[in-house]
């Protein structure tokens, strides 16, 4: 599938505003993400949705439970979102199930922070679910939970096409990108420093990045 940019722009933007409706109070949306923090792309995936949110949800408050932060990793995302706030304990976390107005559970592989939105979905508040691959054991034992969501936004066409085909029931169920791809950090100087450690010049140097796992 070709993406052009104003296509993927629009289905980002649906991404973070499909069933969050701008609303005179402030918002209180909480995002289950954060997988893990040992390759960049679960990296990316939180600042992604982050920055979405910032831009088409701005009046949210915006609480984050993860599954892991590095020091690092999480030293980053204050910076960029100081705002943010973190429910990382017990605790934390069922505050903020009973505080917040709407779950949106983030990119990833599939439904990684499911056992989270099935307690969510209890509650009977609105919840959206973002830029995941499904395969065929969600879509079979959690056909519930995806029917219930306000919206199914599947980062790969092929999630798509077998979410259509199972049947499930929901108001809006489209191609939404992996939040990863509106990652806005960057840090210039210590990648200059790094092509020059290298020894490599821009534009004359190819990068693969391997799967690992």
């Amino acid at each position: 599938m070709t993406l052009s940019r104003r296509t993927f722009l629009a289905g980002a933007a649906a991404l973070a505003t499909g069933g969050i409706a701008a609303a005179p109070k402030r918002t209180r949306i909480l995002l289950r993400s954060s997988w893990q923090t040992v390759n960049i792309g679960d990296i990316a995936h939180t600042p992604g949705m982050l920055r979405l949110l910032e831009e088409h949800v701005p009046q949210a408050e915006v609480t984050l439970w993860p599954n892991a932060l590095s020091a690092e990793v999480e030293a980053m995302l204050r910076k960029r979102f100081p705002s943010m706030k973190l429910a990382r304990t017990a605790e934390e976390q069922k505050e903020a199930l009973a505080g917040c107005d709407f779950f949106l559970h983030g990119s990833g592989p599939g439904l990684v922070g499911v056992a989270a939105a099935r307690t969510w979905q209890a509650s009977g508040k609105p919840y959206g679910i973002g830029g995941v691959t499904l395969n065929d054991a969600e879509l079979k034992n959690d056909r519930a939970l995806l029917a219930g969501a306000k919206f199914v936004y599947c980062r790969d066409t092929l999630s798509l096409a077998a979410l259509k085909a199972a049947e499930v029931p929901g108001p809006l169920q489209e191609f939404g990108p992996d939040a990863t791809f509106v990652v806005d950090l960057r840090d210039d100087a210590r990648a200059d420093k790094y092509l020059r450690d290298a020894g490599l010049e821009a534009g004359k140097f190819a990068c693969f990045v391997p799967r690992l796992r």
